[in-house]
């Protein structure tokens, strides 16, 4: 399933998908404590969802972007989590995050597809971020980038439903631009500084995947890349394959 919550806001930090993490957690801990406490009790594991940030006429203002509006729409196969998020949002109409407000206007529900084919090709929504072991990001056209996001899919499928990919995948892609995200977190900033930033190497673009069904289905709605719960690796289906 698909939610798509709308914002108005002025200005937002260079590293703005944080701030979506903030509010995503306030309105799940705001619609169940318990589920929230579940959920982030291990801050290690990854959570059942996925997010894409969409920037209406946006401008960038040294280490701020003013903008119009921003849209995210976040995914998930988890009926109890999308749940808690679109209560916790309803019950809330501003949400604050190192001084920017965020004004919440109209909930939607977003379009899902149904994956019956093993092979789709998929747009990303939110770039694909593909490490290795020691944590290099890998482009797409390098030689061991199927084999990593392999790996990545297989944990992700069974951190969700405690067992990995049914068969492996074949990647191609078909087109992708590089794009670098501007980052930071709680701990980085205590560590470097407010003004310092991490920096992530990502794709956008087009791919193949062929696999299981199930799998695609479920990598569909959970996202495919690393940090997902921050905004990486939404896709979706530009082209069903028979």
């Amino acid at each position: 399933m698909r939610i798509i919550c709308f914002f108005q806001v002025k200005k937002l930090p260079i590293h703005y998908r944080m701030a979506i993490v903030s509010i995503l957690k306030e309105s799940i801990r705001a619609s169940s404590e318990e589920y929230y406490e579940r959920l982030y009790a291990q801050s290690n594991v990854t959570k059942p969802f996925v997010f894409s940030p969409f920037l209406k006429n946006f401008r960038l203002k040294g280490d701020e972007i003013e903008l119009d509006e921003l849209r995210v729409i976040i995914s998930s196969p988890d009926y109890e989590f999308l749940l808690h998020v679109y209560n916790g949002l309803q019950s809330q109409k501003s949400f604050k995050y190192k001084g920017y407000e965020f004004t919440r206007r109209k909930i939607v529900m977003g379009d899902e597809k149904k994956i019956t084919s093993s092979a789709v090709i998929f747009r990303t929504l939110s770039p694909l971020l593909i490490e290795d072991e020691n944590k290099i990001p890998i482009a797409p056209d390098d030689p061991n980038y199927e084999k990593h996001m392999n790996y990545l899919a297989d944990m992700i499928l069974y951190e969700y439903r405690g067992k990995g990919l049914y068969k492996s995948l074949t990647v191609r892609p078909v087109r992708f631009k590089k794009t670098v995200i501007k980052e930071s977190n709680r701990q980085f900033a205590e560590k470097y500084g407010e003004g310092q930033h991490l920096y992530f190497t990502a794709y956008h673009g087009l791919f193949e995947l062929k696999g299981h069904p199930a799998d695609l289905q479920l990598l569909y709605q959970l996202g495919l890349s690393k940090r997902r719960n921050q905004g990486f690796g939404m896709l979706e289906v530009e082209e069903v394959k028979e």
